[in-house]
């Protein structure tokens, strides 16, 4: 199902959603645009935040459930997910999800992931300007989605060309037909312009193949003596998923799922103090062949979507294209 959103309207059907639906979306905060719970403030559109927006789906600090005991026995208190729509998603961390989806959401099904994913409606936005860093193309992640959003827009000059992706999207068309108009041929031909202009654009940097040969031939040990384990980059990933779980407070409490990452000399070592993983630079190289070879022999898809926020956040400038130190 397609339609048009004038650009005029965007405000008022989210005003509208928001009677049902928490609305999160890239607002700005202290100058830079962020994925924040919307409260009717101005969009910040026009570039994708730094921190992704699978934020909300698996959150840096998940309450997982209370426990309370009473003469030893204990009972357990869990949260519902809200329900709520994330508007703005670009390509590429829409591909992430997905990603997310063949690790979660699959047996044992992780029940935390699935209850905010399935209460979670998805809003894309094609990208027509890449930003600094950005090589989605190479990895089949941008600059237009592949795998459609349950609403996936795409801005015009004076209309968001809209496409739907599942029922939930065609409910949203159905239930505010004011906010829309009538699809012309004029317009589709505009949109297919605006995407060929916007993968002119691209650069198209390394391949995913070209990146597992580099993993082959780097220095390790010279990456792992630049790497400053700040872990900015797996906090930023879009993908990035690994996690620990802690238990606060005895007898009465809460379970956490807190995020973590294979880049600290923590996550691999045994209880016996043994560290398989003793180096930085194996961290580091454990890092990139789960990205280019683990994730995609689980889940057949990529684990790097070329967003480039790795990059942006190395204080070490390490280039993780093409895995040269740039200082």
């Amino acid at each position: 199902m397609k339609a048009l959103l004038p650009k005029k309207n965007l405000l008022l059907l989210l005003l509208a959603l928001e009677s049902r639906l928490e609305i999160v979306a890239p607002v700005r905060a202290e100058g830079v645009p962020v994925f924040a719970s919307w409260k009717g403030q101005p969009l910040a559109l026009e570039s994708n935040p730094l921190i992704p927006p699978q934020e909300f789906l698996l959150p840096q600090r998940d309450l997982l459930f209370r426990y309370v005991q009473d003469c030893g026995r204990y009972t357990f208190e869990k949260e519902s997910a809200k329900p709520r729509l994330v508007f703005g998603i670009r390509p590429c961390d829409l591909k992430a999800i997905a990603v997310l989806d063949r690790i979660f959401v699959k047996e044992p099904l992780d029940h935390p992931y699935f209850d905010k994913r399935r209460s979670t409606v998805l809003v894309g936005l094609n990208c027509l300007e890449p930003g600094d860093g950005c090589s989605c193309a190479a990895f089949g992640a941008g600059p237009e989605a592949d795998e459609l959003a349950d609403l996936q827009l795409t801005p015009l000059e004076e209309n968001f060309f809209v496409e739907t992706g599942s029922p939930a999207g065609v409910l949203i068309l159905r239930e505010h037909p004011e906010f829309f108009v009538e699809v012309g041929k004029r317009h589709e031909a505009e949109k297919r312009e605006a995407m060929q202009r916007a993968k002119e654009a691209l650069s198209m940097g390394p391949s995913p193949s070209e990146i597992k040969e580099a993993i082959e031939k780097a220095d390790w040990d010279a990456l792992g003596r630049q790497c400053l384990s700040c872990c900015s980059c797996t906090f930023v990933c879009p993908i990035c998923h690994c996690f620990t779980i802690l238990d606060i407070g005895v007898p009465d409490g809460e379970r956490l799922r807190c995020r973590d990452t294979c880049i600290l000399s923590g996550f691999s070592r045994m209880t016996s103090g043994v560290n398989p993983r003793k180096s930085q630079g194996e961290r580091l190289r454990n890092w990139f062949l789960d990205k280019f070879e683990y994730i995609p022999q689980n889940t057949g898809l990529l684990g790097c979507v070329g967003c480039g926020r790795c990059s942006r956040t190395c204080l070490a400038e390490i280039d993780r294209q093409r895995l040269e130190v740039l200082i």
